[in-house]
């Protein structure tokens, strides 16, 4: 028999157990202790399974009929067949006509006893649990609605019984524990501290165990590789397309209206395109691999939960498949999973790639020798990657020995993944005397075992320090206001480009004054600039003085080219040195007019 069939049979047994009134919707906690002297009160949560409430003192040997499940946890800890209560409150949900198995303890080191008061119902089975030392004479009300459990021995005072519930749907029951010297009788009860109180609210039979789709999950999970076990439970379904060969899984977790685990009826998935589906209530690595077909059916457990897995539906080649998920035949969720196909092609973005290395490059350098690569499948999905791509065949030039990078990091030796949409290599180039240009490409392997290359790309190797450079201002002139960009070009001694990511060692410029042309954004220095294409570019914001401005540009390393020198002008409207000098001659000479005239005034009085 296989075990999904065993397990089937064994959930229709449930069901069978579950309409006589047998068997409580939840699994029962999985601690295995007896109820600690104190001052508890414990109920039974597990389901009997003779038809017969069992009150005792030992946790693991009490069984109720007709629970179904705590739904809150105020001072509750699970303890063998059920919960725990100490000095707090709970609420739990039941059937019509639950009987809950309870037990209640003072302390080991006090003379109190005990009062126990119910609503909704009446309690039963009653007596002193445990052996010598926890004696105690029980006396009920006429309804039995009320309990005294008074220690007669000096150590002290225990009772279980069970609690009838007659409470009718949608309403509650409860079950509340004293304890205390004060406690002589019924009439007293509640002369004392309270141990714990229960509060049961009765679910409707059309509600219970039936699914609610409002607080019911089914979310499509993280994709899982195949022979690894399904997981996962988050409350939302995941947005990334499948790795090519990788299995898509679907988390379900039933609930009925109370929120209660759904355990019985039949759940069915069925998927388009043919893509093979498994459904299992408890994981293995295995059931990644035993979908053959694209309908399954099977229950999910105890705990409501099951995951469903979802295999590729054409291997190697990108495509989706809508599973329909159903239970006792009411559709539950359908969900669209997309899956990425095998590597088609390798593509290296140039714009973004450098185009000029250094002879010598070493792998994990600081700056410089990056290439930027992405991989895609046939349909142009961009994929998640586990190699770096590497130096495929037929480099050229001043290229030959050169390889790739196969260190993994965050900057250099990145991985593509879909998210990001590219990944980074780094050329390294062995020392040697070749310099100038070449070629190489890129090359990767799919699934299949099939190298896939990238076009040619073209390349130049410098060799040794900078040698020389050369300067080329954006404007002949330039306008007050404006921004004035020189564009600096650095060369070996064999006249090649720098290496992208080059320092402009020994550099310096002096370009006009602080006040008409004045350096802007990040200052052109020796250990602020680096060569990007061949080149780097210093900016100077220009200022309201027209006029011609010289400027001086060094390379101190590079020792047989002089200083660069020159001049650029700032015209258009602003103020030459010449306009302002007329204006003080003028200024001067009217002044000067004004004395004369004011002389000449004061000499005819």
């Amino acid at each position: 028999m296989s075990t999904k069939t065993l397990r089937k049979r064994i959930a229709l047994v449930a069901v069978s157990a579950l309409g006589a009134g047998l068997l409580s919707v939840v699994a029962a906690p999985s601690a295995n202790a007896a109820i600690p002297d104190t001052g508890t009160l414990f109920i039974a949560s597990t389901a009997t399974t003779t038809g017969k409430v069992v009150a005792d003192k030992d946790a693991t040997l009490a069984y109720s009929i007709g629970f179904i499940t705590a739904t809150s946890t105020t001072g509750l800890g699970a303890l063998g067949n059920g919960y725990q209560l100490t000095g707090g409150a709970a609420t739990g949900l039941v059937y019509a006509g639950a009987k809950i198995a309870f037990s209640a303890s003072s302390s080991t080191t006090s003379a109190d006893s005990l009062g126990v008061v119910v609503t909704g119902g009446a309690v039963d089975e009653l007596a002193a649990s445990g052996s010598t030392g926890h004696a105690a004479t029980i006396t009920t009300s006429g309804d039995r609605t009320i309990v005294a459990a008074v220690q007669t021995l000096t150590t002290m005072t225990t009772l279980k019984g069970s609690f009838n519930i007659s409470a009718a749907a949608g309403t509650t029951a409860t079950l509340t524990v004293y304890k205390g010297t004060g406690i002589t009788g019924v009439t007293t009860a509640t002369n004392g501290t309270l141990v714990g109180t229960w509060t049961f609210t009765v679910a409707a039979g059309s509600a219970a165990g039936v699914v609610s789709l409002a607080d019911s999950s089914v979310f499509q999970q993280a994709s899982t590789t195949a022979g690894i076990a399904a997981s996962g439970t988050n409350a939302y379904d995941t947005s990334s397309r499948i790795n090519n060969g990788s299995v898509g899984i679907i988390w379900v977790n039933l609930k009925d209206a109370y929120t209660s685990a759904v355990q019985t009826g039949t759940v069915t998935v069925t998927a388009t395109n043919s893509a093979p589906v498994n459904i299992v209530d408890t994981t293995a690595a295995a059931d990644s691999y035993a979908a053959t077909t694209s309908f399954d059916s099977s229950t999910c457990g105890t705990d409501g939960t099951c995951y469903i897995y979802v295999k590729q539906p054409v291997a190697n080649t990108a495509g989706s498949s809508t599973v329909t998920i159903t239970h006792n035949g009411t559709v539950l969720a359908t969900k669209t999973l997309n899956w990425n196909g095998d590597i088609a092609s390798l593509e290296v973005v140039a714009a973004d790639s450098s185009a000029n290395f250094a002879n010598g490059h070493a792998e994990d350098t600081t700056s410089g020798g990056d290439i930027v690569y992405k991989i895609k499948d046939a349909a142009g999905n961009i994929l998640n990657v586990s190699a770096l791509p590497t130096m495929g065949s037929g480099s050229t030039g001043a290229l030959v020995g050169a390889s790739i990078g196969t260190t993994v990091n965050v900057t250099s030796g990145v991985l593509q993944t879909a998210a990001v949409g590219y990944g980074v290599v780094q050329m390294v180039i062995p020392e040697s005397a070749l310099n100038g240009a070449g070629t190489y490409r890129l090359k990767t392997t799919n699934s299949a075992g099939v190298s896939i290359y990238s076009a040619v790309q073209k390349a130049t190797v410098s060799n040794g320090d900078t040698d020389s450079h050369a300067i080329a201002w954006d404007k002949k002139s330039y306008a007050p206001g404006e921004i004035a960009v020189v564009t600096v070009t650095l060369k070996d001694a064999y006249g090649n480009l720098m290496a992208d990511g080059t320092m402009a060692t020994g550099w310096t410029a002096a370009v006009g004054t602080t006040t008409e042309l004045t350096a802007v954004g990040t200052a052109c220095s020796a250990t602020a600039s680096y060569v990007l294409g061949g080149s780097f570019t210093c900016k100077y914001g220009v200022g309201n003085v027209a006029g011609s401005y010289s400027y001086s540009f060094d390379l101190t390393t590079a020792t047989p080219q002089a200083a660069t020198v020159g001049s650029i002008a700032i015209t258009g409207s602003g103020v030459t040195n010449a306009d302002v000098l007329k204006a003080i001659v003028s200024l001067i000479a009217s002044i000067n007019k004004q004395i004369a005239a004011l002389q000449k005034a004061l000499l005819k009085k």
